[in-house]
């Protein structure tokens, strides 16, 4: 190993002549919090940085920081955003809802009578949801806790959840919709 003129080592996990490693825990309160490229961010978000750019432009992500070149710098906040995001998308919120309870939520505004409505829509979706996985987990629960004979509770589940499959899954948009089981 070449030692540098004045003998002593290179410190560990840093080349010689590289300069001082930053570290973050080492920051100082009054500098910068840490920030994310977009790359970066998709990584840690686990989406892409097309979906980044995307909830952007709709208005569910506010525009970032960016540096003198134009790069955008996003702070941890944006992780939280992007959980919300999804958690939202799964309860079956639609993009444009999410952007606007992204704007009523960022700005602080008093929601509007559109927002008021559709979030009495999804409190009576999500009710129905919860009634439905309520009964769903009391089968189940019951089909798990039985011996298996013929007559006992897994007939039963397996004949509620085939009567009942369109409860849970909503018709979604570009999707055709589901026939009718009258």
């Amino acid at each position: 190993m070449d030692l540098p003129p004045d003998g002593t080592p290179p410190a560990a996990g840093r080349s010689r002549g590289s300069g001082p490693r930053e570290s973050r825990a080492e920051e100082s309160p009054d500098e910068d919090p840490p920030t994310f490229n977009i790359g970066d961010l998709a990584r840690q978000a686990g989406v892409s940085t097309r979906t980044i750019r995307y909830y952007e432009e709709l208005g569910i992500l506010p525009q970032p920081e960016r540096t003198v070149g134009g790069t955008r710098r996003y702070s941890s906040d944006y992780l939280f955003y992007l959980e919300g995001a999804r958690m939202l998308k799964q309860l079956g919120f639609g993009l444009v809802e999410i952007s606007e309870l992204g704007r009523f939520a960022l700005t602080g505004a008093a929601a509007s009578t559109w927002t008021k409505s559709f979030l009495q829509e999804k409190v009576s979706q999500l009710d129905h949801r919860i009634r439905v996985l309520t009964r769903l987990h009391e089968l189940v629960r019951a089909a798990a806790s039985s011996p298996t004979a013929p007559g006992l509770p897994v007939p039963e589940l397996l004949r509620w959840v085939s009567e009942r499959s369109g409860d849970l899954a909503e018709h979604r948009p570009g999707e055709p919709p589901r026939p009718s089981r009258s």
